[in-house]
């Protein structure tokens, strides 16, 4: 689950959409995906306060290429944009490498991470300078601590995106500070 703007969103794959709910008026919506059944291994992800969608686009039968692309979803929240696709060349190793294990991403600010199931290697889309490159492989990883190892022995990388904060509960402070004086007599 992604949460932007007030709202948080989901995936259904059944068949492929988004599901939103808001918080502020208790209510679920449904927003058709782009391309729905030619998706593969979708993924909601938030970056720069918007929705992402990061998906692979399989079919054959399509006058485009297959790919991987990125679309944000619009201020009206009903319609998407394509906003980035994988350079053609860059997408056949992808696909060589990904062999359709399918694959996770994490976004954080500019920069889009996509973990390949099964496997240590990812790519990173960096938004601002346009390029997407392959992460070396952590060193770490054999020790358990970049990623982990499936039942099967391989050795693969998670990730998730996490923005630590210093938080005051100011409001409960706010709150004691008005409560009327009770006296205390013994």
């Amino acid at each position: 689950m992604v949460h932007v703007e007030g709202r948080f969103y989901c995936m259904n794959y059944s068949p492929f959409s988004v599901l939103g709910y808001d918080i502020s008026i208790n209510q679920w919506s449904k927003i058709q995906a782009p391309m729905r059944r030619f998706l593969r291994s979708p993924s909601l992800v938030e970056s720069r306060g918007k929705l992402l969608l990061v998906a692979a686009v399989e079919k054959s039968k399509l006058n485009v290429p297959r790919s991987l692309r990125l679309w944000a979803l619009q201020e009206c929240g009903s319609m998407w944009v394509e906003i980035e696709r994988m350079p053609q060349q860059l997408y056949n190793q992808f696909a060589e490498v990904e062999s359709g294990h399918g694959f996770n991403c994490v976004a954080h600010g500019e920069f889009v991470v996509i973990l390949i199931k099964g496997s240590d290697k990812a790519l990173l889309l960096d938004f601002i300078g346009k390029r997407w490159v392959w992460i070396p492989a952590c060193p770490y990883i054999n020790n358990g601590g970049c990623g982990g190892r499936r039942e099967d022995g391989v050795d693969e990388l998670h990730g998730f995106a996490y923005e630590p904060r210093l938080a005051i509960p100011i409001t409960a402070l706010l709150e004691q500070l008005t409560l009327p004086f009770n006296s205390f007599t013994a």
